[in-house]
């Protein structure tokens, strides 16, 4: 799998879980909700953000490093 696609798939996993996560919202509301949203839910959407990110970054990186390796011969010494 490659880094793009497991980014697709983290994306797409995140939006399912927040989005029942409001569905739980909706029902179940006091303090313990918003103190389990402030201690869990905020902070994993952040490293979620950063997660994604941080794969596009590498997919940049692997794509380069691959279309580098694959000039064969303009680069010999």
């Amino acid at each position: 799998m490659s880094a793009s696609d497991s980014r697709a798939k983290l994306v797409q996993a995140s939006k399912k879980l927040l989005s029942d996560w409001r569905r739980v919202r909706e029902a179940w509301r006091d303090e313990n909700c918003l103190e389990f949203d402030k201690k869990y839910v905020a902070p994993l959407e952040a490293d979620i953000r950063a997660a994604v990110l941080a794969m596009e970054r590498m997919a940049t990186m692997i794509e380069k490093a691959q279309h580098d390796c694959s000039d064969s011969g303009e680069h010999s010494i």
